[in-house]
């Protein structure tokens, strides 16, 4: 299941996994999430850990895993810390002892090789007859399919950094041995095997969207960015999610309203992917949560059998509420943090928008640092990896980081510096590096996983660097956000370990340069450290929905970012329904919302807790900024 974030992938997964297993009671189905800030326990109403469970009272045989990244991750270098440690003892200056806390380090990007690595040992184990796999906001789910391109150059560098001894015997004589080259060839192996398996005849790709704009052009985006960078997958269904049909849209406004847009996005796809079959998925108006729940919307989506997704609402009160005025950011640096498709680009346009409009009109940059930015659709322009003005004016700028772009400029400049010279002086002696320069060489042509967090850090020291004004961060959903918020930490850990073991080869001009500029980062992240941690000049805003899923979510998001030593003071519950309706489905959803909201008010007493109203239909543009910006709410205390 691939998608935008916050458009039913876990529900879709979790329901096609439990009709498979019904359908089928023989076959073993395996329900696997990928997405560091999984939701299947929350979504299935189970409680999972980091291993796999059998799931029990349902029908077929079905088992659920949210993989831990960080244990399947060190539970690979355990079985190949020795063969690494090898080959870069023996195809680099850096000996093992040097090299081995640096893979004690988490790394960003973990959660992706994390996947990776436990797909391809369910696929050599062969236990299940179907897996399906609930998978990150697209963005991210793309780095994992293109994971397999990025481990065979990885792999390239690896067997470069191995021939030193055959180097070496090609240019004095000698005997070259190649102990590392039954390791290189086990993981080309399990490497192909990957490749084989993300292949349209083995892999159905199934994109979940809404009929919302938004995603839908998000839909568009992602069918052409997987046809340009994992050809070999296919799209074989799309879900148009939360659909009211144009019988069901009765007397009610709303209802009439949405049943009318899902007709337009049915016959968009239709026209813009005719050879994709499209399944529609019900908006009963309450969520959809529990096995059995879950199961009968997987049989009226994938077999078009009608059943009832109704679930009655828990009790709750009337709710005490006042009219608020939207807050402007006085701090230099925000950050819009959240769960997939609660409104993060919303509302951060909508808070820098009426920043720039209020009080001394400072200087305000809008920042995307998600791999699939929306910036684009709501401020109705193109935007790109430079800062372009917005709503015609220019002391509104926006950007979405292209951080691939990024780190790609970067491995060519170090590619110029390695060419101007293949020797050195060192002690009287002539050090001929020329081998030393066709791995670092080999090194630059990989694309390392996590590259967006790492360069969109960069970034932001630039900006913040540049002068004054107001800087707005769109986060990445919740998981991958938590991972850009824990980077400068983990660089810094990194360019000490780097230091300590450069220190070894000071005599050494490469050397040397390299300390000079891993020092000066330092000094720049430890500054960005302070930064976010004081609440003067950074502030975090969380966005949700009022929702149980998004609310377990904020909950665990705040947990975190409490323990990175970043606190979160302001939340934004968005798409409320605040009106008394007659229609049955809107007064569902109403009452699950209120409930939801009551509970937050109890769990978040020391938050200030915003309300933004349902709108009738999409912000885009100024005119629709300036008419959300008017209106927002307060729970009482």
């Amino acid at each position: 299941m691939v998608g935008k974030g916050g458009v039913g992938k876990t529900t879709a997964a979790c329901a096609l996994a439990l009709h498979r297993a019904a359908q089928h009671p023989t076959s073993s189905v395996l329900l696997m999430s990928t997405d560091p800030a999984h939701s299947l326990a929350d979504t299935l109403q189970i409680k999972l850990g980091a291993t796999v469970k059998r799931l029990s009272k349902v029908r077929g045989k079905i088992a659920a895993w949210q993989i831990d990244s960080e244990k399947e991750f060190h539970k690979f270098l355990a079985g190949n810390r020795a063969g690494i440690l090898d080959i870069v003892e023996r195809g680099t200056l850096f000996s093992k002892e040097e090299i081995a806390p640096l893979l004690d380090t988490t790394l960003p990007g973990m959660a992706e090789v994390a996947a990776l690595l436990a797909i391809q040992e369910l696929l050599e184990s062969d236990e299940y007859d179907h897996i399906v796999v609930d998978t990150a906001p697209f963005g991210h789910t793309l780095r994992l399919f293109e994971l397999p391109g990025h481990f065979q150059r990885f792999l390239d560098f690896l067997d470069v950094a191995s021939g030193r001894d055959a180097w070496l015997a090609a240019r004095f004589g000698g005997r070259a041995t190649t102990p590392a080259q039954a390791f290189l060839e086990r993981w080309q192996t399990a490497l192909d095997r990957v490749k084989g398996a993300f292949g349209a005849q083995n892999a159905d790709v199934l994109l979940v969207t809404t009929p919302e704009t938004f995603s839908l052009n998000e839909s568009a985006r992602s069918i052409e960015a997987l046809r340009k960078s994992v050809p070999e997958m296919k799209v074989s269904g799309i879900v148009l999610n939360r659909v009211i049909e144009e019988d069901q849209g009765g007397a009610c406004a709303h209802c009439r309203s949405r049943s009318q847009m899902a007709a337009r996005a049915s016959r968009w796809l239709k026209a813009r992917f005719s050879r994709i079959p499209i399944m529609a998925g019900p908006d009963p108006g309450n969520p959809l949560l529990g096995p059995e729940l879950l199961r009968r919307f997987g049989a009226t989506v994938f077999t078009h059998a009608r059943r009832d997704l109704r679930k009655k609402p828990p009790r709750n009160t009337a709710l005490e509420y006042e009219k608020a005025v939207w807050p402007a950011a006085t701090a230099p640096l925000s950050f819009t943090v959240g769960k997939g498709g609660v409104g993060k680009t919303t509302i951060t346009a909508a808070l820098a928008f009426h920043t720039r409009q209020s009080g001394t009109k400072p200087q305000v940059m809008v920042c995307s640092t998600d791999p699939a930015p929306s910036l684009d659709d709501v401020f109705r322009q193109e935007i790109g990896d430079e800062p372009a003005t917005v709503l015609k004016d220019p002391g509104l700028r926006a950007s979405e980081f292209d951080s691939i772009s990024e780190y790609q400029k970067w491995a060519r400049q170090i590619r110029q510096r390695l060419e101007g010279g293949l020797s050195m002086e060192s002690g009287g002696l002539h050090l001929d590096l020329t081998f030393e320069k066709q791995v670092f060489a080999a090194l630059m042509e990989v694309v390392p996983p996590g590259v967006d967090e790492v360069f969109a850090i960069f970034r932001v020291l630039d900006l913040l660097e540049s002068g004054p004004g107001r800087i707005f961060i769109d986060m990445a959903p919740t998981g991958h956000a938590l991972e850009l918020l824990r980077t400068p930490e983990r660089m810094l850990l990194w360019s000490r370990l780097l230091l300590k073991s450069l220190s070894a080869h000071r005599t050494l001009a490469l050397a040397r340069d390299v300390a000079v500029e891993l020092a000066s980062l330092g000094q720049r992240l430890r500054r960005l450290i302070q930064i976010m941690q004081d609440e003067k000049s950074s502030r975090v805003w969380a966005v949700m929905l009022p929702e149980p899923v998004p609310d377990n979510q904020t909950r665990s998001l705040l947990s975190s970012l409490k323990q990175i030593g970043i606190r979160v003071d302001s939340l934004f519950v968005n798409r409320v329904m605040l009106g008394e309706t007659k229609c049955a489905r809107c007064n569902r959803r109403r009452q699950w919302q209120m409930a939801t909201i009551q509970q937050m008010q109890r769990r978040y007493a020391g938050h200030r807790i915003y309300l933004a109203s349902e709108y009738p239909g999409e912000i885009a543009g100024g005119p629709s900024l300036k008419k959300f910006t008017s209106q927002l709410w307060q729970i009482e205390k």
